[in-house]
């Protein structure tokens, strides 16, 4: 299948470009930059139904010690809090989906938080131009239950 026809019956095929992140409050109010101001991420759909999806605060701080790899041993010295600073600004996980109408399923096979693998994660998507907005149902979040809009932008080839 060429990737023309594909986009044309698939329209989430390609890789897109994280623009925004908000949460949706119970109360209809909005909470933008949940994932702080200009994150920076790309998902990825394949014409062979496979997804990986990452994305990042862009004002992650730098590791106190010039680890630049997470092989090494050296990451196990680290402050405790810089761990945990790093881990809760980076998400990615990657695996197979399935779409039915205006809803996307990721089927997780690896992820940052491993929890999620073996889950389903339930998107519903509206597309706008080259622009594509990915809902996630109510999650309970500190106990509150907020839907996640995530807008993408379609990355140029």
């Amino acid at each position: 299948m060429s990737d023309l026809s594909a986009t044309q019956t698939n329209p989430l095929v390609g890789t897109w470009t994280l623009i925004c992140a908000s949460a949706i409050n119970p109360d209809g109010t909005v909470t933008p930059q949940v994932y702080g101001p200009n994150p920076i991420g790309y998902i990825t759909y394949t014409p062979e139904e496979r997804m990986m999806v990452m994305f990042a605060r862009s004002d992650r701080p730098p590791l106190s010690e010039d680890i630049r790899s997470p092989f090494s041993k050296d990451i196990r010295s680290l402050p405790p809090e810089e761990c945990v600073q790093a881990f809760s600004t980076f998400n990615a996980y990657a695996g197979t989906y399935t779409l039915n109408g205006n809803t996307v399923t990721h089927h997780v096979e690896i992820a940052s938080i491993p929890n999620r693998v073996g889950k389903d994660l339930v998107r519903t998507f509206t597309l706008n131009g080259n622009r594509v907005t990915l809902k996630t149902p109510p999650t309970n979040t500190d106990g509150v239950l907020k839907v996640f809009e995530l807008v993408w932008e379609r990355v140029e080839s």
